[in-house]
């Protein structure tokens, strides 16, 4: 069965050579009950150890049924000792966490016994070393001789032909040694049953042969009883778990071990955590809307902002309204969209002179209470959000109103116009350094027909929603002239008679110029002999009314309009002016949000302009240097994660050093214990994914809330990348966690521990 010829084991020690055998020849056979004493230092457990492939030796040969072994792969011995290796250890090795019916089912998984029968087979091994009442208690809580038992059962649980023992009663009393003893004996009947043992006289009744070493060498070898030698037979071959019972196996040891799972669970969850959230950043920084400054069209550009228009230009109807404002991820649907590119005037009155201070309108249902840096967000029509920009104050009254004031003026003061806001929130500033402040408007006020109204006025210095065209012919019938009017200002003035208007300054004399080659000046009265037709120029429509010049507006030099306007009353105005939602805008999160729903409201039919999306080479460049920089800053994270992670989770692992030890003595292979590893952290780290996505999840089905929502972010395909790289830093920390547990051989790394 086994024959040693020759070998020789050595230790190394400070340059130090000891001999732990020398040139040992011993032969071994089943149905043998062979007991190996010597003093203490004398080879015995070296002997032991090399015999059962616990530890390798140097010189010589060891054959197991006449195969040598010198060649053997840590494989092949991990082979050798779940197969054909039962041991019963002084000190226990048992693995404290588990039950005493884990401890002993364990070994016949490790060696693949028959599935269905593992645990009856198991039971009845307890019952027979008298343990059947503590079948379910911790192997912690036993007593040593209780511990000895269920090593017993361990070893005789393998269908295996060796057992060998270590000085299986040194820690136990005189009755429970003899109970220990007396198992060994009824199964030596068909197996070789190795005990080594300081007190010889304490097996002597039941061996059949004594060898005694003294200094690594065979002192003697004497046959003392005889022994039926039992026939060889074949043994399983070589088994690996499949991954059914790897999972079960980790699933068991993170449940026997709470507060090792727990601690790894937090660790994991931290990583899950950072990792989500700085993925959703880099996915909000580098996702489209590259350009959040204004453009030769948009005034007011923001990532949160789409227009959309219908491609038939005509005005979108109340259904249309609806379904596009149901579209998920669209916060809020404004229906003129010219009211973002509107500015609305904040007055200052400073030494008896009054200035305006251009500003942008914005809906406040834009808003994250995230992007508040206090306060709240408009619950009223009079309530206003203002951007940081250090002048503003939550609880500040201001003035509000669309009439500019000429700066300087000693005559100026606030329009009879302006309003009074109360400031409820203060946001962060979008854009920096740029002129004009951006206020958060709550929807009454921007829905309100003075609003809208206001909206579609033109205003110099602002892009114009109209196009105006006279066409002049004079009342002598002569040819007409086609005049463009640029930079003209709506005004409604409900002093007037329908189609009756007062004209600027500027657009008298440019009208007095081209008919009669005169400054207006000298011809003050031409207009009287004019014919005029004038047509409001949209994008959308255009609308053609014959009017009458009946003079010129004026109005003092503080006012904004001072020779550049046209004045009409209300219905005249609004047989021009088409005040349906041809223009609508679309308000999301951000740019990423932005992009999804583009491809959404095309497939519906509309056209959608994302002015953020507009770039100059300035953007682009801005971009692309956002997105490596980003993508640098993601892959450093990871490398970070990985190496804390680590660091956090060595002494977890230093932890579970001994019983992946023990697992190996009893012939698990390094293969499966490095899977059963791995396993247990994906398991952790799948288990954090599944919260972590549940928490954001929640987050993201309450109201917008303080807590960035990053999980919109997530495709399909993120998901599963996100899900990928957790199981790669699970592979990377199980397989350097590996190599710490497998670096010295199973001896070595019990000595140690």
């Amino acid at each position: 069965m086994l024959k040693l010829q020759n070998v020789s084991k050595y230790y190394k020690s400070n340059d130090i050579v000891a001999m732990g055998l020398r040139k040992v020849s011993l032969e071994f056979k089943l149905g043998e009950f062979i007991g190996i004493t010597g003093e203490s230092g004398s080879g015995k457990s070296t002997l032991l150890n090399v015999i059962s492939g616990l530890d390798t030796y140097e010189d010589g040969e060891l054959y197991i049924n006449g195969e040598e072994t010198s060649h053997f792969t840590l494989e092949d011995w991990e082979h050798y000792r779940r197969q054909y290796i039962g041991f019963v250890f002084q000190n226990y090795n048992l693995v404290d966490s588990y039950t005493v019916l884990e401890n002993v089912l364990i070994a016949l998984t490790i060696q693949g016994y028959d599935k269905s029968r593992r645990k009856a087979r198991a039971l009845e091994l307890i019952e027979r070393v008298g343990l059947a009442s503590h079948i379910n208690h911790k192997a912690s809580k036993l007593s040593g001789g209780q511990k000895q038992r269920v090593v017993m059962a361990r070893a005789l649980a393998k269908d295996c032909p060796i057992i060998v023992a270590d000085e299986p009663t040194g820690n136990l009393d005189t009755g429970t040694s003899k109970q220990i003893i007396d198992l060994l004996k009824e199964i030596s009947k068909d197996k070789l049953v190795i005990v080594v043992t300081h007190n010889f006289d304490e097996i002597k009744e039941h061996a059949t042969r004594k060898i005694r070493l003294f200094d690594g060498e065979v002192a003697e070898d004497k046959q003392i009883k005889s022994y039926s030698e039992v026939t060889t037979k074949e043994y399983q071959t070589n088994y690996n778990l499949s991954l059914f019972e790897l999972t079960k196996f980790s699933f068991r040891n993170l449940i026997r071990t709470p507060r090792r799972s727990i601690f790894t669970f937090i660790v994991a969850l931290f990583i899950m955590l950072v990792f989500t959230f700085s993925f959703g950043s880099f996915s909000k920084n580098t996702e489209g809307g590259g350009n959040i400054y204004g453009n030769n069209v948009f005034e007011n550009v923001s990532d949160r902002r789409l227009i959309v228009t219908k491609y038939d230009a005509t005005p979108f109807d109340t259904v249309e309204l609806t379904e596009l404002n149901s579209i998920n991820r669209v916060n809020y649907l404004l229906k003129h969209d010219v009211i973002m590119d509107k500015n609305i005037y904040s007055y200052d009155d400073q030494r008896n002179r009054v200035y305006s201070v251009y500003n942008l309108m914005n809906p406040a249902d834009m808003l994250n209470k995230s992007d508040l840096v206090s306060g709240r967000l408009p619950t009223s029509k009079y309530e206003v959000v203002v951007e940081d920009i250090g002048d503003y104050a939550i609880g500040d009254s201001i003035q509000v109103g669309f009439d500019e004031v000429i700066w300087g003026l000693e005559s100026s003061e606030i329009p009879p116009t302006a309003e009074r806001f109360s400031i409820v929130g203060i946001t962060k500033q979008i854009v920096v350094n740029d002129y004009r402040t951006r206020f958060y408007f709550h929807q009454s006020f921007l829905n309100a027909e003075e609003t809208i109204r206001e909206a579609y006025l033109g205003r110099r210095y602002e892009n114009q929603y109209f196009n105006f065209e006279i066409e002049v012919t004079p009342k002598d019938d002569s040819e007409p002239v086609t005049i463009q009017l640029y930079d003209m200002n709506f005004l409604i003035d409900d002093s007037l008679e329908s189609n009756q208007v007062l004209v600027g300054y500027q657009q008298l004399d440019q009208l007095s110029q081209m008919m009669y080659k005169l400054p207006y000046e000298e011809n003050e009265d031409f207009y009287l002999d004019l014919n005029i037709d004038l047509t409001v120029t949209t994008s959308f429509y255009d609308n053609t009314h014959a009017v009458e010049i009946i003079g010129e507006y004026t109005q003092d030099e503080s006012s904004e309009y001072f020779g550049n306007v046209i004045a009409m009353n209300q219905t005249t105005f609004e047989s021009f002016v088409d005040l349906r939602p041809y223009q609508i805008t679309l308000l999301v999160d951000d740019a990423y949000d932005g992009e999804l729903i583009i491809d959404e409201v095309k497939d519906e039919g509309y056209n959608v302009i994302y002015p953020a999306n507009i770039l100059n080479q300035f953007s682009e460049i801005s971009q692309l240097i956002s997105t490596i920089f980003f993508g640098f800053l993601m892959v450093i994270l990871l490398i970070i994660i990985y190496f804390i992670s680590y660091v956090i989770l060595k002494n977890i692992q230093r932890s579970k050093r001994k019983d992946f030890i023990i697992f190996r003595s009893i012939g698990a292979s390094k293969k499966d214990l490095n899977k059963v590893t791995i396993l247990e952290l994906i398991l952790l780290f799948t288990f954090s994914y599944i919260v972590i996505m549940a928490l954001l999840l929640f987050n993201e089905s309450l109201a917008k809330t303080s807590v960035p929502q990053y999980l919109k972010y997530y495709q399909f395909s993120t998901y599963f990348v996100v899900y990928s790289i957790l199981l790669i830093i699970s592979l990377l920390l199980g397989y350097r966690f590996n190599k710490k547990v497998f670096s010295d051989s199973v001896i070595t790394s019990l000595t140690k521990e």
